[in-house]
């Protein structure tokens, strides 16, 4: 929690619409920290080692190119406030501000990088003299004690939603079943195996490279993902790990030459996480799949 080192690791290169303000409207601290504010409440000031909850923004200043956001991940960024590690760095700017003050403060890329960050180099898509321009929201001043709390509080929100999502999930996929007059009841492991086209040739074993066309959707038909589109099946070892559990599971059970459906709970696939922007978290897929070769 001491440092920023794990905080800015993960850079999301764009384009942020709000432009620099100009260079006047900047008041500069005797170690040559420029900072400007646009909200100050007087009270409640930032402390040495209490935790601060920011919504925090930076970016070139030159370009406005857009390095951090700590809003897309929809919750604060922490940090314990410690004296200042080099003249004007980000722990000065932070000290002046105080529970609800939102402000800006103008950075040297390289000593952010290098001290504050803790990546030891400035990154290579920044020059050397890059001005940084952060925008910094402080939500609040928290003892250990009370950041323990909002931690834990937090917990069991992620925690009620999750297991709202997993009910949710299960409903939904009823509702599937009885659309597509599926009876049969699912294995043991709550994949559902639906035979379309007996394979005649050889059987797909652990071990074994295979390879299949598939087209993959969500639950409410919406395909994500599609071999025959690209013209290609896909290839991999069965029962290596390389794929969903579920199409582990799944292809095990045919012979060259088959086709099935596949109905794979999110717990069989990619769960709370989900993958990318195309499957939400606790989603049923629905695999129609065919085993083109058994080597």
């Amino acid at each position: 929690m001491k440092k920023l080192k794990l905080l800015f690791l993960t850079f999301v290169v764009g384009f942020f619409a709000a432009c620099a303000p100009a260079e006047k409207e900047f008041t500069e601290t005797e170690s040559g920290l420029k900072y400007k504010f646009h909200e100050r409440t007087g009270e409640d000031m930032a402390e040495l080692f209490k935790i601060l909850s920011l919504d925090m923004v930076y970016r070139t200043r030159a370009d406005d190119s857009l390095l951090f956001d700590s809003r897309t991940a929809e919750m604060p960024v922490y940090i314990e406030l410690i004296e200042p590690e080099y003249p004007g760095d980000i722990y000065e700017g932070l000290a002046l501000m105080a529970e609800g003050d939102s402000a800006s403060f103008i950075l040297d890329a390289e000593n952010f990088f290098v001290y504050t960050a803790g990546m030891g180099q400035l990154p290579d898509f920044l020059e050397p003299g890059t001005e940084l321009l952060f925008d910094i929201k402080l939500r609040s001043v928290m003892s250990e004690e009370e950041f323990m709390i909002e931690q834990q509080q937090m917990v069991e929100e992620r925690m009620r939603e999750s297991e709202d999502l997993e009910d949710a999930e299960e409903g939904l996929r009823d509702e599937y079943l009885m659309e597509q007059e599926i009876t049969q009841e699912p294995l043991e492991s709550g994949l559902y195996f639906i035979e379309k086209e007996p394979g005649t040739g050889a059987e797909a074993t652990p071990g074994s490279t295979v390879s299949v066309h598939y087209e993959g959707r969500l639950l409410d038909g919406t395909v994500f993902d599609s071999s025959y589109e690209r013209g290609e099946p896909i290839e991999f070892v069965l029962g290596q790990g390389q794929v969903i559990r579920g199409w582990d599971e799944g292809i095990n059970l045919m012979r060259e030459g088959g086709k099935a459906r596949l109905v794979i709970p999110s717990h069989l696939a990619y769960g709370e996480r989900g993958a990318g922007q195309t499957i939400p978290p606790f989603s049923t897929l629905v695999f129609d799949v065919e085993l083109v070769e058994v080597n």
